[in-house]
């Protein structure tokens, strides 16, 4: 895969990559991760501008992320029940919306590089739930910019390596994903438990 990805970019360049960075973000799965490791490989090699890289990888990834926001405003609600790539993305942004409603524009921040997984999600959660478009870009692209930028160093520096640093980065992704996810059930666990309790005393004690 990555001598593939190391071809591919070389012959058709940065916006090669920027489209890639863009389909993944929007929910498709590809490897993006792996292409911003390449990158910075290719940086190192200098067979591309480390700084052009950067700009080409951000403008990539944040057209992806408006494409699933402004695909959750204009048709989310209505697209659970279809089939495909969209009603996919559509029914995990609709279990995403808690989280969304907790965290705010941090969310969206935190799910561009610490819990990559659920990005796409959260893009159209954000759109389902009405967060503004400027908060959700401003977050957006801070988040977009820190994890490009992990991964170009990343790259530029363990270049003869990536593949293998790739699995490992993706697992620990993985595994931030499921620590979040059983943080949210943890969270509203005791939620229903706090609820059932106030319900049963209320019951014991109705005129209180």
């Amino acid at each position: 895969m990555t001598g593939q990805l190391l071809e591919f970019l070389t012959i058709y360049g940065l916006p090669a990559a920027a489209l890639l960075l863009a389909i993944g973000q929007f929910g498709v799965p590809i490897p993006t991760s792996l292409a911003l490791l390449t990158l910075g490989a290719l940086s190192a090699s200098d067979d591309t501008d480390v700084t052009t890289a950067f700009i080409w990888a951000l403008a990539g990834a944040s057209l992806g992320d408006q494409a699933g926001f402004f695909t959750g405003r204009l048709a989310g609600q209505s697209a659970e029940s279809r089939p495909g790539l969209i009603g996919g993305l559509a029914r995990k942004a609709r279990a995403a919306e808690p989280r969304l409603a907790r965290w705010g524009g941090s969310g969206v921040f935190f799910s561009r590089w610490l819990v990559t997984p659920l990005g796409p999600a959260i893009n159209i959660a954000s759109g389902i739930t009405g967060l503004s478009w400027t908060r959700f870009t401003l977050w957006g692209v801070a988040g977009e910019a820190l994890w490009v930028s992990i991964y170009i160093a990343l790259g530029f520096s363990f270049g003869s390596n990536i593949e293998t640093l790739a699995g490992i980065l993706g697992n620990l992704t993985m595994a931030l994903a499921m620590l979040a996810l059983a943080a949210l059930l943890g969270w509203r666990l005791k939620l229903a438990v706090q609820t059932a309790q106030a319900r049963t005393r209320q019951n014991r004690n109705p005129h209180l």
